[in-house]
């Protein structure tokens, strides 16, 4: 029997944080996948608040605990909304070149070890902006911050050859996601927003794919 293991590595988006549910997007999708006749394992590594460059720097450790030989061990990953947060009075966290250049050497990490997908950054949070964490820090999101970082995203995909699901365009378009940001925790969408995510990955050929080799 075919021994499949995904991790979906990246931060609270992967996590699902914000969901009543504790399900996210990554929950429901291989809900939808689940089959007898192969063993599905899948594991959240979604940490929130992380950068590009923290999630870099633990993947594969992380990856590799939970791979074994043998295994048909593959990786999502899903990243950037937290690189451009403005944090009031001390400007933005991390400048676009910086998550560029760290997303390029991420994904070239990871394509040379296991087959990968990339989830394209979800839309900015602007009509809760500014968020204030548990830390106390007011943090914006802009909406064209997160549209710029994800052309550049599907350029870097598109040179190392990995596949890249934009999801700006159609979460943007879609009232009912956009409104699922404004309820929850009012830094995420809920969980019908997640579900909305699953959808679309669900449907994309690159992830089908995964399930018809």
């Amino acid at each position: 029997m075919r021994d499949l293991r995904i991790c979906f590595v990246g931060d609270s988006y992967i996590n699902g944080t914000g969901d009543e549910r504790c399900l996210g997007w990554t929950g429901r999708l291989c809900e939808r996948r689940f089959s007898w006749d192969y063993r599905l394992s899948f594991y959240d590594l979604g940490i929130r608040g992380e950068t590009t460059a923290e999630v870099r720097a633990r993947w594969k450790a992380e990856c590799e605990a939970r791979f074994p030989e043998g295994a048909d061990n593959r990786v999502v990953v899903q990243f950037g909304i937290n690189d451009i947060g403005v944090v009031t009075g001390e400007g933005r966290q991390i400048e676009e070149d910086e998550t560029v250049e760290e997303a390029e050497a991420f994904l070239k990490e990871v394509s040379d070890l296991y087959p990968v997908l990339w989830v394209g950054l979800p839309p900015a949070n602007e009509a809760c902006s500014p968020m204030k964490p548990s830390e106390g820090l007011e943090v914006s999101f802009s909406q064209d911050a997160a549209t710029a970082l994800n052309e550049r995203f599907k350029t870097c995909a598109e040179k190392l050859n990995v596949p890249y699901f934009d999801l700006q365009a159609p979460l943007l378009a879609n009232r009912d996601y956009m409104s699922s940001l404004t309820r929850g925790d009012r830094m995420h969408c809920d969980g019908t927003g997640y579900a909305m995510i699953a959808n679309l990955v669900n449907n994309w050929e690159a992830w089908d794919g995964w399930f018809s080799e």
